[in-house]
């Protein structure tokens, strides 16, 4: 799988959410009238893709590929949000 996370999108994350040296966070789909990035800090499992970006351990689990693959999560232009594209 290809998922590009940039360094400021990961320090975003880190700030915000606080994440902890051992924490990782996992990125996944959400559904509510259309699809939606979801986040949260939690525990990967062994067959999960894998990304350390800027000192952040990031996780998607098999089935949430699809929406990540050949994409890059940012931080947007405007400075007040998160956009995977």
């Amino acid at each position: 799988m290809m998922l590009q996370i940039t360094e400021r999108a990961a320090n975003i994350y880190k700030m915000d959410m606080e994440v902890q040296a051992e924490e990782e966070v996992r990125l996944f789909v959400r559904g509510a009238e259309g699809f939606f990035l979801g986040v949260e800090k939690e525990t990967s499992e062994e067959s999960d893709w894998k990304t350390v970006v800027n000192g952040v351990r990031f996780f998607v689990k098999e089935d949430d590929l699809w929406m990540f693959d050949g994409k890059t999560l940012d931080f947007c232009d405007k400075g007040d949000c998160i956009k995977l594209h």
